[in-house]
């Protein structure tokens, strides 16, 4: 999927003098993962709430099914999600 792109601090990126336009995939699985739910009010059951989870005792099972739920609600099937080097350097991929 394309979409406008952004820069590592969150600001459209714009190359010359016109926005940006490449693959969001990336961008998109980002959001989700930050988000709360209700955050998109369109869908207010997608949001993964990322920093909830920070401190808890979940297991990396339950956190990758609660991330793959919320990823399956953008048509993200199948993504892998590696929790090896712990829950807060989690890398997802599709």
């Amino acid at each position: 999927m394309k979409d406008l792109k952004r820069t590592d601090s969150q600001d459209l990126e714009i190359g010359n003098g016109d926005f940006v336009i490449d693959e969001s995939d990336q961008q998109h699985i980002e959001d989700i993962f930050i988000a709360q739910k209700g955050e998109f009010k369109e869908f207010p059951q997608v949001g993964f709430g990322a920093i909830n989870y920070i401190k808890t005792n979940i297991s990396p099972y339950k956190f990758e099914r609660d991330l793959r739920i919320q990823l399956e609600y953008d048509n993200y099937s199948n993504p892998t999600i590696d929790t090896t080097n712990g829950i807060e350097n989690t890398q997802i991929t599709i």
